[in-house]
This record gives structure tokens, sequence and C-alpha cells, in this order.
């Protein structure tokens, strides 16, 4: 058996982009489009995956994979690369990140130093720290080990934060970035309950800082978030960002259906 290889902290998030070589299709052998339902649902069923349809000439197929065993999606990667239809499909793109609890948190004590200043004491001020301490483990457990909807539609982009002057990001001090974040993080709050997003952090693990993964019942809602976002001084002057990539999410057999493999069968 593989070894597990697991991070100190966070889980691994491999998002893997293929797409559809029509005219390899009728070349596979009869069953090769069901092998493929068989292989994703076999790992919907043992690990966190999301499949999308993507649209655009970008992909075909969006995977989304989250695993606390690096091994485990470098798995998910080979069953799907050495599947019946794989002639037809061709791996394009991949991004690899790793979760994380957000390094602008603010910390108990710092909340009590807020509530302080604010005249909160006592049993009052003690009452509301512990609270505050338990939303935010609450908060970051969810950041780091990620349970993901299965919300209608997704969109996928991998972003940076500028490094060029005058609007370098990392040589601000960390009061100010934090400002910074604080209201960006307060845009997207406005969205609660229509996009939930999970951004993973990729420093040093692929070609961006993040991958960002947005998650909607509704296009327009992933449309209008971004752009009430860009507004944001943290992405208008310290951002950069990479392709996106949007798919509709689907079941394995809805997807081999979709992406025209189940001509192979005929």
């Amino acid at each position: 058996m593989t070894e597990a290889v697991t991070a100190r902290e966070g889980w691994p998030v491999l998002h893997l982009f293929l797409t559809v070589d029509h005219a390899e299709v009728p070349s596979l052998p009869p069953g090769a489009a069901k092998d493929l339902v068989d292989v994703l649902m076999r790992w919907q069923e043992d690990s966190q995956l999301h499949i999308f349809s993507a649209i655009g000439h970008k992909a075909d197929v969006m995977l989304m994979g989250i695993d606390p065993d690096l091994a485990r999606l470098r798995a998910l990667q080979t069953d799907v690369q050495a599947c019946e239809a794989a002639p037809a499909l061709e791996l394009t793109w991949s991004y690899l990140s790793l979760t994380e609890g957000g390094e602008y948190v603010t910390t108990g004590e710092q909340y009590r130093k807020e509530m302080t200043a604010k005249g909160v004491t006592g049993d009052d001020l003690e009452q509301r720290v512990e609270q505050f301490v338990e939303r935010m483990a609450t908060y970051t457990d969810d950041k780091l080990h990620p349970q993901m909807p299965a919300w209608e539609v997704a969109c996928f982009y991998p972003m940076s934060h500028r490094r060029e002057a005058p609007d370098n990001w990392y040589s601000l001090d960390f009061p100010a970035r934090k400002r910074l974040m604080h209201d960006h993080g307060k845009s997207g709050r406005a969205y609660t309950g229509r996009v939930l997003q999970l951004v993973s952090g990729s420093t040093g693990l692929d070609e961006w800082e993040w991958g960002v993964t947005l998650f909607a019942h509704d296009l327009g809602d992933l449309k209008e978030i971004v752009y009430t976002m860009r507004y944001d001084e943290a992405s208008a002057r310290y951002a950069e960002f990479g392709d996106f990539v949007v798919g509709i999410r689907r079941s394995p057999a809805e997807l081999v259906t979709e992406i025209g493999l189940d001509r192979s069968a005929r």
C-alpha cells in the first residue's frame, strides 16, 4: 500500500482539466465510457471529488479533488489517465494547492483588546472572548478541512499578489495588508448564501500564489461577485489573475454523455 503523504496543516487540492479528442472517440473499446464512469463514481464514494462539464475551449472536463493524502490525489490522476477512455482524453492543465487557515484572522487576544477599548469588562468580556475564540476555531477548521457543497456551477481561477513598485503587496506592513484583506472579505460576505469560495495556497506548489474556486447556484452570481470585488483596493491595485474556467456540475454518467464519450459504446 502506498504510504500517505500529508501536510502538517491543510489538505491538498488538485484541479485536473481535460479535453476530448472526438476523432479518437469512435476508436475507443466498447465500454470505455462506462469505465470512466466507474472510475469517477468510485472516487466520489472514497474521496471528495467534484465533477464539472467545462464550458469553452480551455477544457471539456474540470475535476476538483480534495483529500488529506496527496498520494490519493496522484492515484486519482492515474486512474483517470489510465482508464479505457484515456486515448480520447488529454490532460491539458492542472493546478495543485493546499488549504490554509488564513493569515489575517483576528486572534482572541486582539479581540479582547478591541472589546476592552469599547468598554466591555468583567464576565461579559470573558464570555464574548470565549464565544469569539470558538467561532474562529470553527472558521479555521472549515477552511483547513473543507467539505464543499454540491452547488450547480463552479468557477476556478489562479491569482497572485502583485510585486512590482509602486504596487508591491509584499512591501506593505502587516496592518495595511490586514485592513485591505478585511475590506476585500467584507465585499465577498455580501454574497453569503449565493457564492461559496475555497481559496487554497499554491506558493511553491504551482505557478500562481492561490487557486480560487467559487461555487454558486446561479452563473450570474459568479460574474457579479468577481466584478464587485475587483473594485476593492486589494484587487484593483495588488492582484493579478490567470485564466478562468467555468463548469456545470454533473454526475459521472451525465458527464460522459455531455462531452460525447458515450459514442464509444455504440
